[in-house]
């Protein structure tokens, strides 16, 4: 009895941290729910071809004994020869089987998605909202930080080291201030929602995205110009499609070699099956091929190590957002990047539908088209 006892405790003890890993383990906890699943699936199944089999056996006895008591009674009425009706039985068994085990396997792959990943779904719920919180809280301090530095600045008495100290220190600001405004926006792209498309103008999206960073490209000595001759109308959002095109348009900048003659074009021009395509190029340090394949991925940063003065320090989520804004616009995205001579995006988005107010107007002023495709 005494020998027991310490393999008692250590069984007690055993069961303990388990009990405890499946409270506080997140990965453990969804793992056993998986497994249990599965265990369940197993038996279920092996049940199924338990009553399979006995249901074929049944069949095919009753088939038998039907057949010996016509042929005794010496009124035979079956139109089938035995081995049919055997036949016709193991085709119906196997079909009950099949359309059994298939909406078993549905209804445990909907359990798995929706039982055993609850855990796993409930802390990504907890991170977003952790994450939102936080930087709205951060957002407050920040921005009483940077009003107090610039008061600070508009005093002629500063000494320039204290000066150039207190102006890095806005550039740093403002630099949180934009990972914040990050995180917050791939926060809010992450929860279900609708994101309100219509009728947009997406050339004087660009422009007014171009006119905030003229003094940017300029103090870089690069050149920013615009194509666009389509003036198109796109199925968007101005507030986010404003976004893409910023942090494309600043990226391109910040990622040109400054004062070597650069260049960022933004070109607008019109793509098949009724699209429209945005491009912005530059003349850039480019993107390795290793990074080109992460390049969407939240938090990634490239190396730009081969180029000094390059880039801000990213939060990494820029690209990430841009993603995720054209795949709920129902565009596409598409990039070419060579090391040392630069980087294209191109991005295609659907043009918005015209209105009965645009085609009245478009009558009143005498112009009609007539289009027609005979290569069907």
């Amino acid at each position: 009895m005494a020998k027991t006892i310490p393999y008692l405790k250590q069984s007690v003890a055993w069961v303990t941290d388990l009990i405890h890993k499946y409270r506080y383990n997140l990965f453990y906890k969804t793992t056993t729910h998986v497994i249990l699943l599965q265990v369940a699936l197993t038996l279920l199944t092996i049940l199924v071809f338990w009553w399979a089999i006995g249901y074929a056996q049944q069949s095919i006895i009753d088939s038998i004994s039907n057949r010996i008591a016509e042929i005794a009674s010496g009124a035979a009425t079956s139109t089938q020869s035995l081995p049919e009706t055997i036949d016709e039985v193991r085709e119906n068994t196997l079909g009950y089987t099949f359309i059994i085990l298939t909406a078993l396997s549905a209804f445990f792959g909907l359990l798995i998605s929706r039982f055993a990943l609850w855990p796993t779904r409930n802390s990504l719920q907890f991170q977003k909202r952790f994450i939102g919180n936080v930087a709205h809280e951060i957002r407050t301090p920040m921005a009483i930080i940077k009003t107090n530095t610039e008061v600070e600045l508009m005093d002629p008495k500063l000494s320039p080291s204290v000066r150039e100290t207190l102006k890095e220190t806005i550039v740093e600001v403002d630099r949180m201030s934009e990972t914040i405004n990050n995180l917050l926006t791939f926060d809010k792209l992450m929860r279900p929602g609708r994101m309100e498309l219509i009728s947009t103008d997406l050339g004087s999206v660009i422009e007014t995205v171009i006119d905030h960073h003229r003094s940017l490209a300029k103090s870089r000595g690069i050149t920013l110009n615009i194509e666009n001759n389509l003036n198109p109308r796109v199925l968007g959002n101005a507030v986010a499609l404003d976004q893409v095109i910023t942090n494309l348009v600043k990226n391109a900048v910040n990622y040109t070699p400054a004062n070597a003659g650069g260049s960022v074009t933004v070109t607008l021009e019109p793509a098949s099956g009724k699209r429209v395509s945005l491009t912005v190029s530059d003349t850039g340090i480019g993107i390795a091929q290793n990074d080109l394949y992460h390049i969407f991925e939240p938090f990634y940063r490239g190396d730009t190590s081969r180029a000094r003065g390059i880039g801000t320090g990213s939060s990494g989520l820029g690209l990430a957002i841009v993603n995720e804004i054209i795949r709920l616009h129902g565009g596409t995205i598409t990039i070419r990047s060579a090391v040392g001579q630069g980087t294209t995006f191109k991005i295609t988005l659907p043009m918005a539908p015209e209105t009965q107010a645009q085609i009245e107007a478009r009558d009143a002023e005498g112009v009609h088209e007539l289009s027609v495709d005979f290569s069907q």
